[in-house]
């Protein structure tokens, strides 16, 4: 992004600053006229972390100035504990004694993961705020007391929600094993009592996914899939059904292909879930969406793009 001329940029402060003192600027040009300009509002805003952080006190002195920093960990607390503890209330004693470690570990986390991974003009989504911490505790509500049954079950289920709203944002291999050494030491320090290192043994850690469709594609019981055999078997069946009703997907469910559909089932399944999918021409975005979908029951539209298409032709797809 080409660096603003200083002096195009006075020139806009001065302009802005003549108008909130008199309503009024002079046009350019030969006859130099008077325009007024009434009812008009200004709102900007910056960020905290990238880009210029001076504001000409000139123009300052005419804002009202507000600040929302990161909320303190005891007010965060207080706030996920309230619902937390009311949801996991009818659970096992073992399970709610967790609640309280489990909010402390999630807030450990999100602290190590936006120390460690930054923004940057290549990473530039790489900027975790309080709506992912929030994200990881809706996907914890959604539990249910005839899936997790045991203590165990919670922390599998924290460590899940918060790989794939951590860890599916990461770009690459280096990354994600930097997250998941992260969230090892964590869940080693708080949850050394649990027999959970071979979730993050490597080089091959053994999948720990949680999905709707576990006991069947009609179940909407979220639930941890014990072994990558009971997942193939479910989507083969879901594949299947497919086919009967559309066009065929001669597809081919290897492990990161299964993988990639309970990810993409999971976010749709949520209110206002949507989900950019990255990869080369034919690597089978369109195929495991449209699977995720039917999974789901959901009716899936494409939108077709050609050299009309215009704005009005999105709202009328839309």
């Amino acid at each position: 992004m080409p660096q603003q001329d200083p002096y195009e940029t006075q020139n806009a402060i001065s302009l802005l600053r003549q108008h909130k003192d008199y309503e009024h600027w002079f046009e350019r040009g030969t006859k130099w006229a008077l325009k007024d300009i009434k009812n008009t509002q200004y709102i900007a805003s910056m960020n905290p972390t990238a880009g210029s952080f001076f504001v000409d006190p000139r123009l300052q002195r005419w804002f009202w100035i507000v600040a929302i920093p990161f909320p303190e960990s005891s007010s965060l607390n207080t706030i996920f504990a309230a619902f937390l503890n009311k949801h996991f209330s009818k659970f096992k004693g073992t399970i709610q004694e967790l609640v309280a470690p489990v909010i402390k570990s999630a807030l450990q986390l999100h602290g190590e993961v936006e120390r460690n991974f930054r923004k940057t003009a290549l990473n530039f989504h790489y900027e975790f705020n309080v709506r992912h911490l929030t994200n990881i505790f809706q996907g914890l509500l959604v539990a249910k007391v005839e899936a997790i049954k045991e203590p165990d079950n919670l922390i599998k289920l924290w460590l899940h929600e918060s790989e794939r709203i951590y860890g599916d944002r990461l770009v690459n291999a280096e990354d994600l094993l930097k997250y998941r050494l992260l969230a090892a030491d964590i869940t080693k320090k708080s949850f050394g009592k649990f027999n959970l290192n071979k979730y993050f043994a490597q080089p091959t850690p053994e999948p720990l996914i949680f999905a709707y469709f576990v006991g069947g594609l009609e179940d909407k019981l979220y639930d941890q899939f014990a072994k990558m055999e009971d997942l193939a078997i479910r989507l083969r069946d879901a594949l299947r059904e497919y086919n009967e009703l559309n066009a065929t997907m001669d597809l081919v469910l290897f492990d990161d292909a299964m993988k990639h559909v309970c990810k993409i089932s999971r976010i749709i399944s949520c209110s206002s879930g949507h989900a950019l999918l990255v990869g080369v021409g034919g690597s089978g975005k369109q195929s495991l969406s449209r699977l995720a979908s039917s999974i789901c029951q959901f009716r899936t539209t494409s939108i077709m793009i050609s050299s009309t298409y215009g704005l009005n032709e999105l709202k009328i797809d839309l």
